[in-house]
């Protein structure tokens, strides 16, 4: 045994033999170049340095010595340094010798600052991104950091971008000020404007970027409106050196608009002028020079200017034919200014009786509520337009608006309550409410954006802030549904800042809808912090919606960086304590997660037993069948492994994940040394999925593993002829194809690619990896929007036998056919896709696809199938899908001529959608009534039309012929001729066939009343044909 005194002495001994070692290599002969060429490498003098360096690795034979491996990094720098084209490989090469070297991270830095030098940023990211900062010298971090952000600016990866120059940007550095620049750049292109502003702030004394800085304050307080800041910069733009005629002449628009704005019309004069000397002003910005000179007493420039204007007769003309008069009288030309009152005014007079007669005409027209035609709206119009001085024209205002909103015709109430001068308290409420339905309305028929502008006029006249607050809420949500995600999170913060708002289920979507904003935008922590929130509110009555929130909380913490497998399933096991339906999706996801829990295996097998349990239906039916399987396998668990992996291929023979489960049941014999079985599964594969390389590859590999146990080799090498797909082969001149044109694509080099590709599908049409190269083509052919090219190279995939590419060929052939309107090709991939998709959601698209395919080809009896499958699937909880389902079931059963059938889909349509297909199904289920003789029920379904908000002419016409032929039907001619009639009269279209069709039943109905009492079976005769041809 060494003594703790041996010991000490041993190392001292050690370490002094290691030191004269090491002193002696240094000055014998033997590293002699090595010192030599490190020497010239530090005075730079880079290909000496090469050369010599190059010389004693030639010479030196120990590759692990410390001095070689030092000295072929030397070599790959000084490559480096001489800009020499195998600098990269060199140092690569290196890193793959040796990838424990200290120098690799220092590689990685180094090439890509050499890319950087060369301004080929995509290169310098890449190699920059490998570069593990944490091991970088303190010194060059900021360098590092500052190159990295300036690489992703460069290619257009600002978020990217953002991130390095935030590390950066506040430090003492010489690289703080320009990332604090750039920095500040990419919070002005995204609009977040105050960010810029803080930024550009900081560099306005900066000599290198106080000249730029001043553009981007000026923009940016404009922009902020805080106009008075604007016109603190006019001075350092309008210096005596340099005057205002050498700014832009866009500038000097923005600072003279900022005066104009802030009322210091005799400063704005000079920029507005200036920009209208040198650019084509807008009628806004000419009106607001002429206001500039009216307020600054230069009448008669601000008369030449209004004029100019006024030229064109809306409201600013109005306005300027009015300030043209103002400016008339300042100048005491009276005659000229009456004149201009006059063009302004533009008013007529009528007598007081016709006055009186329309008056109550219309007044009666709008308590009777006779809405087909709008014959209120007429009277009140023309009225109007015949007495615009009248003493009742606020009362027929009044009136108008009440029109409009009942018939929701909500722009035209707005322009009626925009016509009168002061709005009193009960008219500005109006105007606050029709801005609110209108965006509503909007919102509902899909128009965001008008939605959103619709809504911003609520608060035109702030009377009730309940409505304010709950505009607020829909321009958020609208926001939300046009992906504008930070912004409807602003908003729906700001809704939730309402005082008062008490509306507790507004608000809880609203806190619902905030996390949904930040989890599509993957901002995993933050979504878990809002769905946290909403969790933890009170009186949440919707179970579904907590349920799925603590669902997303699981999702955020299994897809998040660093996920969290325990909270993950936690938030699951929550989602799944609720009652409510269609919990599989919940199970499987908790399942997922179980997987990856040491100790969960039984719970995994157990939460997807539950699937199939209590879901036998669901969609996750398939893979929660395979989970299974794969578990008892993981636990070695064979024989119950095969049971369910035999039962997917008995049952489920056609979907995609029978080659999967019969590539395990083959592993599992041969893990049971079931050889000859393992075998038999394994050619199975082959000979089923030959042209699938990935699968092929793995077949193949089992037989090689079978014969190898089985001491079987020289059956090997047969393996390469019996299948192409097998990568057992004397020649490998297929590979070289395919890897040229492969690594091409993956590097999204796709105009070169496209030639290697194709030179391999001509040279190897059913090659091992013909379908590989196919998919890729077509997703090159799919991303260029070049469709029917695309499609034929997925088609030609999917009439090959099913692949690992055949499912994502089907989904975008079928979804490329149906855009481009081809739905009879799109058609059978649909129906291929149904019974081989995987996943549950891809099931579920193609439902919908095969409902709208079959619909719009009138295979009704297909479309009617495929949509009552769509309202029966788990998955549907999109309520515009819903709303499509019904609507096409509906109308299918009501073609196939199965009125009954179509009863309730119709009715459920017309009740959930007040856009113009719920008034169509309306209109359709009054005609399945009437055809199912129910006249009754179908004049009581068309009053209930009539009322129907919004009213749309062609289904209220359409309902009113139908109407006719029932009061043919209960022969009341009378009441069927008044009814026809008013079609005849009002309705404005004369060429989409709804007056022909009239007119048609006019004649009909005038043949019934022609005809001779004598001859009333004849008139039932006609009556039977006519319905007949009506059929």
């Amino acid at each position: 045994m060494i003594t703790t005194r041996g010991f000490i002495f041993l190392v001292f001994t050690l370490i002094s033999t290691l030191g004269w070692g090491q002193s002696t290599k240094e000055y014998s002969g033997e590293y002699a170049d090595f010192y030599r060429a490190e020497e010239l490498f530090e005075k730079e003098q880079y290909s000496a340095a090469r050369e010599v360096f190059s010389t004693f690795l030639k010479d030196f034979e120990d590759t692990q010595d410390p001095q070689y491996i030092k000295a072929k990094y030397y070599v790959g720098l000084s490559a480096l340094e001489l800009y020499n084209t195998d600098a990269v490989k060199i140092l690569m090469e290196f890193n793959n010798e040796y990838p424990e070297s200290i120098y690799k991270n220092d590689i990685f830095f180094k090439i890509g600052e050499h890319f950087y030098q060369r301004k080929k940023y995509k290169d310098a990211r890449e190699w920059l991104d490998k570069t593990d900062p944490t091991a970088i010298d303190t010194a060059l971090l900021t360098a590092y950091r500052f190159k990295l952000g300036y690489s992703n600016f460069q290619l257009e990866d600002y978020s990217a971008a953002r991130n390095e120059f935030f590390d950066i940007k506040d430090g003492n550095s010489n690289y703080s000020a320009p990332a604090l620049y750039y920095y500040s750049h990419i919070a002005y292109m995204n609009k977040t404007y105050q960010e810029a502003l803080d930024g550009f702030l900081k560099l306005r004394e900066n000599p290198t970027f106080k000249d730029e800085v001043s553009y981007y304050l000026t923009q940016i307080y404009y922009l902020l409106g805080d106009f008075d800041k604007v016109t603190e910069f006019a001075p350092d733009f309008s210096a005596e050196e340099n005057g205002i005629e050498n700014n832009s002449a866009e500038m000097n628009l923005l600072i003279g608009d900022a005066y104009y704005k802030i009322g210091k019309f005799d400063e704005a004069v000079a920029y507005l002028e200036d920009y209208s000397n040198r650019k084509q002003m807008t009628r806004d910005q000419s009106y607001a020079l002429a206001y500039a000179y009216f307020r600054s007493k230069s009448y008669d420039q601000a008369i030449r200017m209004f004029d100019r204007v006024s030229r064109t007769e809306d409201k600013l003309g109005q306005t300027s034919f009015y300030h043209i008069a103002e400016s008339y009288l300042k100048k005491e030309e009276l005659n000229y200014a009456r004149t201009a009152f006059k063009s302004a005014a533009n008013l007529d007079f009528d007598p007081v009786v016709q006055e009186d007669a329309l008056y109550n005409y219309a007044v009666l027209s709008y308590k009777l509520d006779y809405n087909p035609y709008n014959e209120a709206i007429k009277a009140f119009e023309l009225f109007l337009k015949e007495f615009p001085n009248s003493e009742r024209k606020d009362d027929v205002y009044s009136y108008l608006v009440n029109v409009y909103s009942s018939t929701k015709n909500y722009e035209e109430a707005l322009k009626s309550l925009d016509r009168i001068p002061v709005l009193n308290i009960k008219l500005k409420t109006a105007y606050q409410v029709v801005s609110y339905n209108m965006g509503i309305e909007k919102y509902e028929r899909g128009n965001y954006q008008e939605s959103i502008d619709a809504l911003q006029g609520v608060s035109r006249y702030d009377i009730d802030p309940m409505i304010t607050g709950k505009a607020k809420f829909w321009e958020a949500d609208a926001h939300y549904m046009l992906q504008q995600f930070p912004t409807a999170i602003t908003e729906f913060r700001e809704f939730l800042n309402v005082p008062g708002m008490n509306d507790v289920e507004l608000k809880q979507a609203a806190y619902y809808n905030i996390a949904y904003a930040y989890f599509m935008q993957e901002d995993w922590t933050q979504a878990i912090q809002a769905f946290r929130t909403f969790t933890q509110l009170n009186d949440i009555q919707n179970e579904t919606k907590l349920a799925d929130a603590y669902a997303r909380i699981g999702d955020c913490y299994y897809t998040k960086a660093v996920p969290d497998f325990q909270k993950s399933a936690l938030n699951y096991e929550k989602a799944l304590s609720y009652d409510i339906p269609k919990k599989d999706q919940y199970l499987y996801s908790l399942s997922k997660v179980y997987k990856l829990i040491p100790g969960k295996r039984d719970a995994q097998i157990s939460t997807l037993n539950r699937i199939l349990n209590d879901y036998p239906k669901s969609s996750y039916v398939i893979p929660a069948k395979f989970d299974i399987a794969m578990s008892y396998k993981n636990k070695g668990e064979y024989n119950e492994s095969l049971t369910n992996f035999l039962n997917i291929t008995k049952e489920y023979p056609n979907n995609i994940l029978v080659k999967d489960a019969l590539i395990e049941i083959a592993d599992i014999k041969f893990k049971q040394q079931q050889y000859q079985d393992s075998e038999s599964f394994f050619r199975r594969v082959l000979n089923e999925y030959t042209l699938d390389d990935e699968t092929c590859k793995r077949a193949t590999q089992g037989i090689v593993d079978v014969y190898r146990a089985t001491r079987r080799q020289d059956e090997i090498v047969s393996l390469g002829k019996e299948y192409a797909c097998a990568e057992i082969s004397e020649d490998d001149e297929e590979i070289f194809f395919y890897e040229t044109a492969s690594e091409l694509y993956v590097n999204e080099e796709y105009d070169e690619a496209i030639p290697e590709l194709k030179k391999y599908l001509n040279r190897y049409p059913n090659g091992r990896f013909s379908v590989q190269l196919l998919s890729y083509l077509g997703d090159i052919y799919y991303q260029r929007g070049e469709k029917e090219l695309a499609i034929t190279y997925y088609e030609n995939i999917i009439n090959r036998p099913n692949s690992a590419y055949t499912e994502e060929a089907l989904v975008r052939t079928s979804k490329l056919l149906y855009n481009s309107e081809q739905y009879s090709r799109a058609l059978p991939h649909y129906e291929k896709l149904e019974n081989l998709a995987s996943q549950p959601q891809i099931v579920f698209n193609t439902r919908v696809g095969l409902m709208r395919t079959n619909y719009i080809l009138e295979n009704y009896d297909e479309a009617a199938y495929s949509a009552n499958k769509v309202l029966q699937d788990e998955l549907l909880d999109d309520e515009t899908i819903k709303i499509e389902g019904n609507y096409i079931a509906g109308m299918s059963y009501f073609e196939i001529e199965e009125y009954q059938k179509s009863l309730t889909f119709l009715r459920w349509t017309a009740d959930n959608t007040g856009k113009v297909r719920g008034t169509e199904a309306l209109y359709t289920l009054t005609f399945a009534n009437y055809q199912l003789e129910n006249y009754e029920k179908a004049e009581q379904l068309h009053n209930e039309l009539l009322q129907r908000k919004p009213a749309y002419d062609f289904w209220i016409a359409k309902s009113l012929i139908l109407q006719s032929r029932v009061f043919m039907m209960k022969d009341d001619l009378f009441q069927a001729e008044k009814t026809i009639d008013l079609v005849i009269s009002n309705y404005p279209n004369k060429e989409d066939g709804v007056i022909q069709e009239a007119e048609k039943v006019k004649a009909e109905l005038m043949q019934l009343k022609d005809t001779p009492d004598d001859f009333e079976d004849d008139t039932n005769r006609m009556i039977d044909i006519n319905n007949e041809d009506n059929e």
